[in-house]
Parts: structure tokens; C-alpha cells; sequence
């Protein structure tokens, strides 16, 4: 009787293929569950590290006009041609790591600069938050830009901005910001500049088509012409125009709630993340950018309202 037991054990040793089916059904039903949750939890975590970054930088921005009395040009820098170490000449261009390690005197992996080119270099990254007040290059950037690298040459895109200094061949001089200027920056730095909305529907952004994020002026300066020249265009009257163009950072005493910058990085998971003057750092939703698209289709971050 008791070899008859072990016997039929033996033939029932095993699971069917119908019990094999139910419990890949199981784990199936378990990794639909799990998985959006681990890619919620893993996108905070990232959101976080952003929003530490940012934090840093509203300090350092504060710490910079302290000893300055004027707010960066840049919070890292623009890209450096290999020719002349200006944002104006031709390619190819330092990667932003070689441009770190010329600012600090060190040997680039690239073409090693001449004297007067590394000088050029060193003064228009003075204008920056690099490398005195944030030296590590992962601060400048997002966890969710996957695809630029610090040593990748070619990771440079173009954007127009209002330069309120000119960077043509080292020279700093003053300027008034009336024109766009279209300047070469990295494009793993995520708060010069990031990536452009392409829809806020759909929350798509490009992956060739940067924008610029970071800018002491956003509208031009004019000293001539009819009552209210200069000032944003958008608004339904002219105190609340002439209030959006006081939050600029060529003033000497801008209001806290100022935009300091803004990153387009997180927009896939339908957020933008936001640092004001005040150093709050924020993560807003994309749907609050609803009215404050430009011309070109991407946002206006710079005009979102107090924090």
C-alpha cells in the first residue's frame, strides 16, 4: 500500500500545461501592474535629482550677483570653437568637458589651444556660474537627457538668445539687448537650454531642435519709439506687460518671482520643472503652458506667473 502512495505521487510530480498557462497569465497580469509603477518611481526619483540641481543653481546665481552686482550671462557657458575659443567660429567645437577642463588649466583631449585662444575662453566662462561657484558638470544637467554626453563634441546645438554681452573674440563689452543672436551651446547642459516643445497635446519634445532657457533678457531693450516698444507683447494691458518685462534679469533688483530657468527635459511625463529667483524649485504641469505658447509652437516658461 505504501508503494502504490509513492507511486502515485510520482505520476502526479509536475505542473500541466494548463497550471504553466495560469501562472504566466498571473506574471503577466503583475508586470502590467508593476511596471508603470517602477517607471512612476523611477521618473520622481529623476524629477528630484533635477529639482536638486536647480536649487543649487538659483544659489549659485544668488551667490554670483552677490559678488558681482549684476546676474550670470550664463549659468555654464556657450560652446568654444576650436579655431579661435569663441561661440562664433566655425566648427568643429570643444566638448563642453574639454571647455571645463581649458577654464581650468588642464590638457583637453582635443586640439590643445594656443595662449591668447584659452584666455578668450577663461573670460567669456567668467561670465558664468563655472567653475567658481558649480564645478561639477552633472549639476548643469538633467538624469533624463540620455543622449548628450559632456565629452561628445558634437552634442551642440544653436539657439537665439538676447546677449546682454558681446563674446565676439574674448571681448565682454556691454550691449543692449535688441537683437536675437544665435549662439552654439551644449546640449548637455539642461538649463542654458533644453529641448523644444513640439506638442504639449501630445507632450513630445525634439531631439535635434534646442531652445534656449536660461537668458538675462528675454525682450529686447528700446529707448525709442511709441509707448510700450519693448515690452512683452502678450498681456491685456499695459501695467501687466510692463510687469512681465520688469522680470528680467538685467535689472538690478528683480522680483523673487522671476523665472530663473526652466527645463523641457521631464515634458514626455507631462511636467516642466522651474526654479524662480527665490530659489523654489517647482514641477509643473504641462498643461498650465496651454497660454503661454510663442509663434514657433514651444513655451514660454519665462512669463509663467509668481510660484
Amino acid at each position: 500500500m505504501n508503494s502504490s502512495l509513492r507511486f502515485g505521487s510520482r505520476n502526479r510530480a509536475g505542473f500541466t500545461l494548463i497550471e504553466l498557462l495560469v501562472v504566466i497569465a498571473i506574471i503577466a497580469i503583475l508586470a502590467a501592474i508593476l511596471f508603470p509603477a517602477f517607471a512612476g518611481v523611477r521618473e520622481s526619483a529623476r524629477r528630484s535629482s533635477t529639482m536638486t540641481n536647480m536649487s543649487k543653481i538659483a544659489q549659485a546665481v544668488a551667490a554670483y550677483e552677490l559678488d558681482n552686482r549684476e546676474y550670470p550671462e550664463y549659468l555654464f557657458g556657450p560652446a568654444v570653437s576650436q579655431a579661435d575659443g569663441t561661440p562664433f567660429g566655425d566648427a568643429p567645437y570643444y566638448s563642453m568637458k574639454d571647455a571645463a577642463s581649458i577654464v581650468n588649466r588642464g590638457t583637453p583631449i582635443g586640439p590643445l589651444p594656443t595662449s591668447t585662444v584659452a584666455a578668450r575662453i577663461r573670460r567669456i566662462y567668467s561670465k558664468g556660474l563655472y567653475p567658481q561657484y558649480i564645478r561639477d558638470l552633472d549639476t548643469y544637467s538633467s538624469p533624463n537627457n540620455a543622449v548628450a554626453t559632456p565629452s561628445g563634441a558634437e552634442d551642440v546645438a544653436i539657439v537665439g538668445r538676447y546677449p546682454t554681452y558681446d563674446p565676439t573674440n574674448g571681448v565682454m563689452s556691454r550691449v543692449v539687448p535688441g537683437t536675437m543672436v544665435a549662439l552654439p551651446f551644449y546640449t548637455y547642459d539642461a538649463f542654458d537650454i533644453s529641448p523644444k516643445v513640439t506638442s504639449l497635446i501630445e507632450n513630445k519634445i525634439s531631439k535635434t531642435d534646442f531652445v534656449a532657457r536660461y537668458s538675462r533678457a528675454w525682450y529686447p531693450v528700446t529707448t525709442t519709439g511709441a509707448p510700450g516698444d519693448g515690452v512683452p507683447p502678450s498681456g491685456t494691458s499695459d501695467g501687466e506687460r510692463a510687469a512681465k518685462y520688469r522680470k528680467q534679469l538685467i535689472w538690478r533688483q528683480p522680483p523673487n518671482d522671476t523665472v530663473l530657468t526652466y527645463t523641457t527635459h521631464h515634458v514626455p511625463y507631462g511636467k516642466v520643472l522651474v526654479v524662480w529667483l527665490s530659489g523654489t524649485a517647482k514641477v509643473i504641469d504641462t498643461k498650465r503652458f496651454n497660454a503661454l505658447v510663442d509663434s514657433a509652437g514651444d513655451i514660454k516658461g519665462y512669463e509663467l506667473g509668481p510660484n
